[in-house]
């Protein structure tokens, strides 16, 4: 009887002696994001003609040959990063916290330690001491200094033969491997920024998921995209209208 009984106790713990302990439940697989990268070795070079270096153009380099100024561009990379700042970081003082200012207890005779107001720094739910405070840090340049230092880092990349020109970017559909096979046939390598002299939604679309390629206007290149660019590659409209711009000065 006592053979049966010890049968059915392990028949009720699902096949399991009493007194073991139940193994903890295996939690469920989490499927790891996988990231979607375009496989750039298996995209062909399409049939694209060779660029022309700025350096190489009279026109271009009679007007693009300013000398360095480390410290004018150095003055200009401390305004522009600062003024990217939000400043708006802001905790609450002890006179901002929501509560009451009451004497929680007389100042003598408790025995406890004197305490003036609840929502004091040492107390749970009272303000912040020496946090952070909303501040403007934007800094402000002149024009004329602006413009110059935009002069002298295209300069820089004309002169060390890093800035080319052709006559327009050729994408057809928008796809990030017809960009991708675009660039592979100019065989250049680093961090590159495509200037383009009109809007071009499909070179937009097919670069936006391609990292250290930057698209932009001619007319709002700025001097940080320039010394941020390893390369820089131009429409020959854009590159016309910044020389137009800058060969009165």
């Amino acid at each position: 009887m006592a053979m049966v009984v010890k049968k059915k106790l392990i028949d009720d713990t699902i096949n399991k002696p009493v007194g073991t302990q139940s193994t903890p439940a295996k939690k469920p697989a989490v499927k790891k994001a996988v990231e979607k990268k375009v496989a750039v070795e298996k995209i062909e070079v399409v049939d694209t003609s060779l660029l022309n270096k700025v350096k190489d153009d009279a026109s271009y380099a009679g007007v693009f040959k300013e000398p360095r100024n480390s410290a004018l561009t150095a003055q200009y990379i401390r305004t522009y990063q600062f003024n990217q700042r939000k400043g708006n970081a802001q905790t609450k003082t002890r006179g901002d916290v929501s509560g009451s200012g009451r004497k929680p207890w007389k100042q003598k005779g408790t025995g406890k330690a004197r305490v003036g107001s609840t929502r004091n720094p040492v107390w749970r739910g009272g303000g912040v001491s020496h946090g952070p405070v909303a501040r403007d840090w934007s800094l402000k340049m002149p024009k004329k200094m602006k413009s110059k230092a935009f002069l002298i880092a295209l300069s820089d990349k004309v002169l060390k033969s890093r800035a080319f020109f052709l006559e327009e970017f050729k994408i057809n559909e928008g796809r990030t491997k017809e960009v991708v096979a675009l660039i592979k046939g100019w065989n250049i390598v680093g961090k590159l920024v495509l200037v383009v002299g009109k809007e071009n939604q499909n070179l937009h679309k097919g670069a936006s998921n391609l990292v250290n390629i930057e698209v932009v206007d001619s007319k709002n290149l700025s001097t940080y995209q320039l010394l941020w660019a390893d390369k820089v590659v131009f429409e020959k409209s854009a590159l016309d209208k910044i020389m137009e711009k800058y060969a009165k000065n």
